[in-house]
């Protein structure tokens, strides 16, 4: 009889430790979410696929202008982690717990094949017709291209020729497909493009407010361990190499 009870409490020990350990194990393995302006999707893919062949977690990722990311960050409740541009997110009505530094951002000044531009001023003359540039209300870069412009005397001059996009992909693919004249775009987008596009410059970041990218944390953010595990992979030389690659 002693015998039979203790082989039932083993059976039940058993089954409470099936119950228990189950979903911690489960909840472990769920992918951390992570979010991104869509003029980043070239790094974070790489870091993504750098991090999942180290540790063998994988990412969640969600692309987007910035203002759809925070968007949906606020409605659906599960995105963890957003890399994006500091103060943007700071002032994005999200709170958040930490913020890890990337690198420092670069504005751009891109041309299509056939073409070639000086500077800024070169937008102004008679031979510019149109430039793209990412809506200010949705993309970090829309708002340093509107400072930029600001700055250097350009914004009357330029007003009629602005073509306002949603995203900075989106001024590249009008680059590439030679629609527009020139574009203000960010450095990650272009430098890679080759020959689809005539050139790039970097614009004098004088002209507008330091773009200081990182990944910031969710506050409440679920799978804190694999959400820690994901940002201290940022913080690694092979993270580094990666961001500084893609002109970070």
């Amino acid at each position: 009889m002693r015998r039979f009870a203790l082989a039932l409490l083993f059976v039940f020990a058993l089954a409470v430790v099936h119950t228990v350990v189950q979903p911690v194990a489960a909840q472990a393995a769920e992918p951390v979410m992570v979010a991104s302006g869509a003029g980043y999707k070239k790094l974070v893919t790489e870091l993504a696929a750098a991090y999942e062949k180290q540790t063998g977690q994988k990412l969640e990722l969600v692309f987007g202008n910035m203002g759809q990311v925070v968007a949906q960050a606020k409605g659906s409740g599960k995105i963890q982690v957003i890399i994006g541009e500091r103060g943007f997110l700071e002032h994005s009505g999200l709170a958040f717990s930490a913020f890890h530094d990337l690198g420092r951002g670069a504005l751009v000044l891109a041309w299509p094949k056939g073409r070639s531009l000086a500077g800024l001023n070169d937008l102004a003359g008679a031979g510019v017709a149109r430039v793209a540039m990412p809506d200010p209300k949705k993309a970090i870069y829309g708002v340093a291209g509107t400072q930029a412009l600001e700055k250097a005397g350009l914004t009357q001059k330029v007003q009629g020729k602005l073509l306002v996009v949603a995203t900075v992909p989106q001024v590249t693919t009008y680059l590439v497909l030679g629609e527009v004249d020139a574009g203000l775009t960010n450095l990650t987008d272009v430098m890679d493009l080759g020959g689809k596009i005539g050139g790039y410059l970097k614009v004098d970041p004088n002209l507008y407010a330091p773009v200081v990218i990182g990944a910031g944390v969710l506050s409440g953010a679920g799978n804190a361990q694999s959400v820690g595990g994901f940002t201290a992979f940022l913080a690694s030389p092979q993270a580094r190499a990666i961001v500084k690659k893609h002109g970070l």
